[in-house]
């Protein structure tokens, strides 16, 4: 999961993803699109890599989750695959791995991306009204005093 950055700097061309893309890929609900987002990620190389943003996950998840109906562990065995696919880059692919461990402990995806982001930039907590993130993240419930 090289930086952005010097992706650019040694050559490497990166080809935004977008969340329709990589969901016809995996769904193959859709002959022609289908088959162009399989093409898309098949053409992919060391030096021509496909990017996907925290935002994209997230939408995929929820997608695969609510939309779909698929099982968490389903959806997060989706995204771990993506990660793990090595002509794939990710705005920060060490949250994103940290977010699918916190998911797997029961944690919501789109809130485990969140903590990771948090801790990435060392905030001293979060505050939610989200109780079921608050007992799972460890964030502060702000509550009505």
């Amino acid at each position: 999961m090289m930086a952005t950055a010097a992706a650019a700097a040694s050559g490497v061309t990166l080809i935004g993803i977008d969340t329709n893309v990589i969901l016809r890929a995996i769904l193959g609900d859709d002959p022609v699109q289908s088959a162009m987002a399989v093409r898309l990620f098949r053409d992919l190389t060391p030096t021509h890599r496909g990017f996907i943003t925290q935002l994209t996950l997230a939408e995929t998840y929820w997608v695969l989750n609510r939309a779909k109906r698929l099982a968490s562990e389903t959806c997060l065995n989706v995204i771990r695959g993506l990660v793990e696919t090595e002509v794939l880059e990710f705005e920060d692919g060490e949250t994103v791995v940290r977010a699918v461990t916190l998911a797997e402990d029961g944690a919501d995806f789109a809130d485990a991306l969140i903590q990771g982001t948090m801790e990435l930039f060392g905030t001293s907590e979060t505050v939610t009204f989200d109780r079921d993130a608050a007992e799972r993240l460890g964030w502060r419930l702000l509550v009505d005093s």
